[in-house]
């Protein structure tokens, strides 16, 4: 029974209880916002017991008393505040009390334990259960939105459940009673609890080895199962619901009478000794229907004959039936062959599978939503089988075709460069119905490196195309409608495999000799600087282009490829004579040395394939054994920085070079003013001691706080770096008005100079606007921003656009497109200042934005 009551501030309540034991448990609860200490118990000698607070430290008004002598006690609480106290309070003699449920041992059952529903409202000290366990049983307490605890028959504690469920072997005397202290399931204290008796799993459902294509009962809800093993070897099992798993645990019979509740085999897929196991859903106070999947991995009754001949045959979509009624194919394919397994509808839909040998060993699986593709090599022994577990009523499909097999595969022709109907189309066509994928065959006559890629006509996101040769090695993979560089296996034919998860839609697959004997569209290049770019264009996004071109093995040459368009990208890659590629990935510039011949290939690299759209390819050689070209040596510049270098790339000069020396450690910072809208441009720095290295000691990059113009390279080498710095197209529009600047060492007013005026200082918000700063020490380089003293109007970018020969004026063009009107502060990068206060290097209020009228 609860007692309401009010302590009055700053006294100490008394309340008297009674234990008719000699040795009892007492458990007190008070609720209310207690501040003082906790309640304490007193003995009928006067003295205090020693009690314990057995859960939250921070529940001051929960206790738990063991007591040693029958007769009345007092309970005293404190209130320390200067307010009354409300309180609810009772207590529980856990021992002695005439008022817990009896749970008889028909409620014991694990196979369907005896439901319990209470509450422990505020103040109540527990609900008490008094259980027919024996001393040394496994019990399984299970409760949803609970704190328990087991007690012995001297009140000693042997478990505890908190919220889930616990396994305990009872240690101790019986009889053992089980209280529940707290319960959260609903705003009144609502708790559900189980108990069963692990230990006796008699009246549990026994479950043997079934065959394939069995549909099991899916509306028993008794919670476990005897899965009867029939003789050693590796089992196959799972709980299963109308979808998807139910998930469990699984423990020897015999462990479990002895009271040892040792869970086995997470993985569902282990070895077993011949015998009875248990598997018991997981814990939970609520009544789950599930079926009992069991199969042997030599298990054959059931299964069908397979082909693996499927990309022919055809594979059709199939439905499970029903959730466990799992099914199983038997191959044809020898040992020692390997099959591609392609597993997946139109819709989404997908299969969890293994494939087996005859002994069971498992050859691969697929297990996840993502598993839509693999080569599955056949190392076991034959015949092998195809198994696919049901987990619901669903659609499935699961294409088996043995890699090398060509049947359903269609021919694919070497294409030609260039442009035009008949050269560069390709191999196009679409999925049949309800396929995802498609097969294609190339003879072995292929050369010894090409150049693959395709296109889909839709997204390209999902799609993948896969060469793989004979013995299922998959020696190249070309993902989301890219061209890559591939080397077959030299004098044997291989298959190629085309998924797209996204659906059936038409595609285009192209391949190409990448070898320098190839025949290119485009002419043969003279490496030579100066010389015009050979220009291209692209119609479709599979065209490609090559040039070839010869060298000394000690020549450095770089190969470059510009598109003049802010809409797609082109890429170059270069195979040397030994059909090496040079550079690891497609990049827009690739610097080659070692080899005597090359070839050089470039691709649209636009994943929207925009076309058409026009570019160039450039081969440059930039040094030979006798040192740099006479076009880069007759431009020296210092990397302590350099005055500015002006000029007109155009397709028929489309490089500047230029020489320096760099330390270890040095950067080099380089303003690259042009005369186009694009920041498409590209700036380099190359150097002689690891010219075609990939992880190169000189690194360049765009300046992140003034990227439209500036980038900064650094050399990381350990000597002196002999370096070319290179200016190209990249993006940009052709004819290429620059002016290169280098950057003098240091920051704030020694690098950028000091400004002194704006002119003009307005303009209009929604445009550009070109303004001259003037000033001393004024360069490209000068790190200028107009600084808003409003945070959220942010800065207004100043782009340097040229600068006259002594730096005292500087030309500028000012973003004021969606910037906010007001007043700006002319800010030197670096420079401290306060706000309002004009020093070298800031200048308040030098420029303001005007709203536009209207």
């Amino acid at each position: 029974m609860v007692v309401d009551c009010r302590v009055a501030p700053r006294t100490t309540a008394q309340f008297d209880l009674r234990s008719a034991r000699p040795h009892d448990l007492v458990m007190v609860r008070v609720s209310g916002a207690l501040y003082g200490t906790a309640p304490q118990l007193f003995g009928p000698n006067g003295k205090r017991v020693a009690c314990v607070s057995p859960l939250d430290p921070s529940d001051r008004g929960r206790i738990r008393c063991a007591t040693d002598g029958a007769g009345p006690y007092t309970l005293r609480l404190e209130n320390t505040s200067s307010e009354t106290l409300s309180i609810a309070l009772s207590y529980l003699p856990v021992l002695s009390t005439d008022t817990c449920v009896g749970v008889g041992a028909a409620d014991l059952s694990p196979a369907s334990p005896a439901l319990f529903r209470g509450s422990v409202p505020a103040g109540l000290a527990g609900t008490c259960y008094r259980t027919g366990f024996a001393s040394g049983d496994l019990m399984r307490l299970t409760g949803s939105g609970l704190d328990a605890s087991v007690f012995d028959a001297t009140g000693a504690q042997v478990c505890r459940s908190g919220n889930t469920y616990a396994d305990c072997r009872l240690t101790g005397a019986a009889p053992y009673r089980v209280v529940v202290e707290a319960g959260w399931g609903d705003e009144r204290g609502g708790y559900q609890l189980t108990l069963s008796r692990l230990s006796r799993p008699d009246d549990c459902p026994v479950v043997e080895p079934q065959a394939f294509g069995t549909a099991p009962d899916l509306t028993d809800t008794t919670r476990c199962r005897i899965l009867r093993v029939p003789a050693d070897g590796r089992y196959l099992f799972r709980g299963t619901g109308e979808i998807g798993d139910k998930r469990g645990f699984l423990y020897r019979a015999d462990a479990l009478r002895r009271g040892e509740a040792t869970a086995l085999c997470p993985t569902r897929d282990c070895d077993l000794t011949a015998g009875d196991y248990v598997y018991t859903l997981d814990p939970s106070t609520y009544s789950v229907p599930y079926a009992m999947v069991l199969h042997s991995v030599t298990e054959t009754r059931g299964c069908t004959v397979g082909r693996d001949d499927q990309m022919a045959s055809g594979a059709p979509v199939e439905n499970f039936g029903a959730a466990g009624r799992d099914r199983c194919r038997t191959l044809p394919t020898a040992s020692g062959e390997a099959l591609y397994v392609l597993n997946g509808t139109a819709t989404g839909g997908t299969a969890r599978y293994r494939v087996l040998d005859a002994a069971g060993a498992e050859q691969c699986r697929g297990f996840t939503v993502n598993d839509t593709y693999q080569v599955c090599r056949l190392t076991g022994a034959a015949p092998f089988r195809l198994v696919a577990d049901a987990r619901g009523a669903f659609d499935h499909r699961l294409l088996v075709q043995r890699v090398g097999e060509t049947a359903g595969c269609t021919p694919w022709a070497a294409s030609a460069y260039g442009t035009g109907s008949g050269v560069r189309t390709g191999l196009s066509g679409r999925p049949a119905d309800g396929a995802l994928e498609n097969c294609f065959a190339v003879p072995a006559d292929h050369p010894a490196v090409e150049l693959v890629g395709y296109r889909l006509a839709g997204p390209q996101y999902g799609s993948v195309l896969h060469l793989v040769d004979p013995s299922g090695t998959e020696f190249c993979t070309i993902v989301s409608g890219r061209t890559g560089t591939c080397r077959p296996p030299a004098g044997r034919p291989y298959t190629a495999v085309l998924t797209n998860g996204l659906g059936r839609v038409d595609f285009t697959v192209v391949r190409r000799d990448a070898t320098p004997a190839a025949a290119c569209d485009l002419p043969a290049a003279s490496g030579r600087i100066g010389s015009p770019s050979a220009g291209f264009t692209f119609d479709s996004s599979v065209d490609a282009h090559c040039t070839t071109f010869d060298a000394a093995a000690a020549d450095l040459l770089q190969v470059s490829t510009h598109a003049g368009t802010d809409q797609a990208i082109a890429r170059v890659t270069v195979v040397d004579a030994e059909g090496r590629r040079s550079c690891s990935t497609w990049e827009a510039d690739c610097r080659v040395t070692g080899s005597t011949r090359y070839l050089a290939a470039v691709a649209s690299d636009d994943p929207l394939g925009r076309v058409p759209f026009p570019g160039g390819l450039d081969v440059w050689r930039l040094a030979t054994a006798a040192g740099w070209a006479p076009e880069c040596a007759a431009h020296p510049v210092s990397a302590d920085g350099f005055a500015p270098l002006s000029g007109t790339l155009s397709d028929d000069s489309p490089l500047y070079c230029a020489v320096l020396e760099m330390q270890p450690g040095r950067r080099l910072d380089v303003a690259a003013a042009v005369d186009d809208d694009l920041f498409g441009a590209r700036l380099t720095v190359a150097g002689r001691e690891n010219w075609a290295d990939d992880d190169t000691a000189y690194t360049c990059a765009r300046d992140l706080a003034f990227s439209a113009i500036s980038t900064v390279c650094t050399y990381r080498g350990t000597g002196t770096g002999h370096a070319v710095l290179l200016f190209s197209p990249g993006r940009a529009h052709l004819p290429l008005a620059f002016t290169l600047q280098g950057a003098r060492p240091g920051t704030g007013t020694a690098r950028s100079g000091v400004p002194e005026a704006l002119t003009p200082s307005s303009g209009t918000g929604g445009s550009y606007v070109e303004a001259t700063v003037r000033g001393t020490g004024l360069s490209l380089n000068s790190q200028l921003k107009l600084r808003s003293r409003d945070v959220w109007c942010g800065d207004l970018e100043m782009r340097p656009l040229r600068v006259n020969a002594d730096g005292t004026e500087l030309q500028v063009r000012i973003d004021v497109l969606r910037r906010c009107a007001g007043s700006f502060d002319l800010v030197v990068e670096g420079v401290t200042y306060r706000k309002g206060v004009p020093v070298p290097g800031y200048l308040p209020d030098a420029f303001t934005v005007v709203a536009p009228a209207g």
